[in-house]
Parts: C-alpha cells; structure tokens; sequence
C-alpha cells in the first residue's frame, strides 16, 4: 500500500513539473520577428530568399534535472509521462537550435515528416478546382470578439483571448489557457465560423476535458497527441459544414510545403506553391514550413504543418469505423488515437463534458454573427 502511495506521489510530482515545462516552452518562437520586413524584400527581389531573426529562448534544463531524479512505478501511466517528457525533450532542443542546421533533425524526431503518399494525396487535391475567395472584411478585432463572446456563453471564465503577432491566423496555448489571433489580419466570413469550431470546439474543448482528469497528461497532452489534434479539427469543421474546398486545399498545400522546404530554399519552395496559390497564400504556407530557419536559401523544414492533412485522414477513417463512440472516446483530453485502447486501463477517467457534436455547441455555432 505504501509502494502505491509512494508511486502516485511520484507520479503527481512528475506531471507537476511536467506542466511547469509545457508552460516554459516557447512554442510561438519559431516566429519571425522581422518577417513583415523580409516579405517585402523577397518580392521586390526575385531571387532574394528570407534571412529571418528570432528572439532568444530560455532553456528547460533546470527543470529537466529535476524530472529526471523521479523514480516513476511500473505501468501505463508511467510509460506514457516518459514518452511525452522525451518529446518536451526534443522540443527544447528543437527550439534552443533555432537557425542552426540540427533544426530540422529535432523537428523530425518530435513530427516526423510526410510520407510519399500523403504527398500524392495533396497534389491530388490540390487539382481541384479552386473557389472564388471571399473578401476579406471580417477584423482580427471581430473574430477576437466573437471568440470571447463564445467563451461566455460557455461560462469559461479562465481563459483569454488577444491578439498575437505569428505566422498562424489564430492559436491555442493550452499551457496558458490562451486563444490567439494574427494581428491586424483581416478574414472572410467563412474564417470566423470555422476559427471558432476548429480553435474552441476542437482545442479548447479538449483540454477542458483532459483538465477533469486525475492525470495532467490529458491536459497537457499525451505522446504524439498533435496528429489527432490537429486531424480532429478539420474533421470537426466538417462535422459544422464549414470545411469548404480551399480550407482542405491550404491544408494540402501544408503538407507539400513541409515536404519542398526538407529539399529546397525558400524561394523554390515558393514558386512550386505558386502553381497552386495566390502570391500572398503561398507566401504564408512557404513561411510556416521555413521558420525556425535563419538561412532560407538552405533545404530544412518545421516539419509539423503535413499533420494536418495527414490527422485529418486518419480521424476521419477512424471516425467512419467508431461513430460518436469513438468521437467521445477522442474527447477525454488531448490523446492520440493510438491511445485510445488504454483508456479502459487506467482508473478514474472522467468522462467528456464539452463536445463538438451537443445540441448546445450546435446552436452557439449557429449564432455566431458577421
């Protein structure tokens, strides 16, 4: 009984300090904060490729000693804290190497890297016929509003919504209990319903749920939890009907751009996109595969972007086959599908409050206003 004892102390201390790490670790600063410079230059000069600076990032190693000194008992809940710390692991790596070569390498050991047939399907979809784009008249300062106007209703009191300046039109810091929006970026009316579905109803949702379990894990995420997350978002925005042929196109256009950016420079990567792209749109998936690099004209990627479409397949097969079972089964926190078997082996689970597919979120979807 004592060794039991014993045991769950040890595995409180080792999710306390793990969740100290998920708040210290920088994840917006991959972002470059001279990118509105260098955007002009690269299109004032055609051969120009991006030199971006970044802002210098504190380390975890403190906390990492001390983790490290936690003897953790035998079983399922210890396997997955150990995955999961090796991952934060690799992301504190990952983000101290910053414009050095071995970027890329710790950004493929947290994400991978696409295979060659997710980039078949992307090129795939990316022949279909593109729609005509909305006007772009919804403010970062309405969607902000809107957002927070939803958290309201959701009575979600502790978390915030503001504005960020990153290469991603909005954000969740769960660590923070933060949603974030690009700064003064203007969006289609399309964006603002599908910002909310994908950003509250998928990832807010989540770690609101994985919040009311006994074990952090599930609100600070599970081992390779960001596949499904991010799977689960567009399949979500499908779920509300707000999914349309471009979204599915610039997620396509993620994926290749991960792939061309582990081969080419920044330009190169660029002018393939614009095959398929506005100028101003493969601008924005050539910068989010190509941060974290200070050198652009070299080959290397943030490999995360291709999981997106690639989650988003593997959701939807497992959707098709589980029904609303399985979905409430990918609400428990933020889990990966592999996951899933081991909820029945772990005691005390609670089970998912807020979900996508409730009456109640069905009708605040139906009331947002443009």
């Amino acid at each position: 009984m004592n060794e039991n004892k014993e045991g769950d102390k040890n595995i409180a201390l080792f999710e306390d300090l793990l969740s100290r790490i998920d708040k210290k670790l920088p994840f917006l600063g991959m972002n470059p904060r001279n990118e509105a410079s260098e955007k002009k230059k690269f299109f004032k000069q055609k051969d120009y490729n991006p030199v971006f600076k970044y802002r210098r990032s504190a380390s975890c190693d403190k906390l990492f000693h001390k983790i490290d000194e936690i003897e953790l008992p035998s079983g399922v809940m210890s396997k997955l804290l150990l995955q999961r710390l090796e991952k934060f692991k690799r992301t504190n790596a990952m983000v101290q190497n910053i414009g050095k070569s071995e970027f890329t390498y710790f950004s493929k050991g947290i994400f991978d890297k696409p295979s060659a047939e997710l980039v078949s399907k992307a090129y795939e979809i990316l022949k279909a016929e593109q729609q005509k784009e909305e006007n772009n008249h919804i403010t970062a300062k309405k969607v902000v509003k809107e957002m927070k106007k939803m958290l309201a209703k959701l009575n979600l009191k502790d978390w915030k919504v503001g504005f960020k300046n990153m290469a991603a039109n909005a954000a969740v810091i769960t660590s923070k209990k933060s949603v974030y929006v690009k700064k003064k970026a203007k969006f289609s009316e399309d964006f603002l319903k599908r910002i909310l579905v994908h950003e509250i109803g998928t990832h807010v949702f989540r770690a609101l749920n994985g919040e009311k379990q006994p074990y952090k894990l599930f609100f600070t995420g599970t081992p390779n939890y960001m596949g499904t997350e991010e799977g689960l978002a567009v399949n979500i925005e499908a779920m509300h009907n707000c999914l349309p042929t471009n979204t599915l196109r610039t997620y396509a256009g993620r994926a290749l751009a991960v792939n061309l950016a582990l081969q080419k420079g920044f330009r190169d990567v660029f002018n393939e996109l614009k095959k398929f792209f506005t100028d101003d749109v493969a601008w924005k998936l050539t910068l989010r595969a190509k941060r974290g690099l200070v050198d652009t004209s070299k080959s290397g990627a943030y490999t995360k972007d291709y999981l997106y479409l690639e989650g988003y397949y593997k959701v939807k097969k497992f959707l098709e086959e589980k029904g609303s079972e399985g979905l409430k089964q990918l609400y428990y926190g933020r889990i990966d599908i592999e996951q899933v078997p081991l909820l029945n082996q772990l005691e005390g689970l609670v089970e998912p409050q807020f979900l996508p597919d409730s009456e109640s979120f069905r009708e605040l979807v139906k009331q947002i206003s443009v």
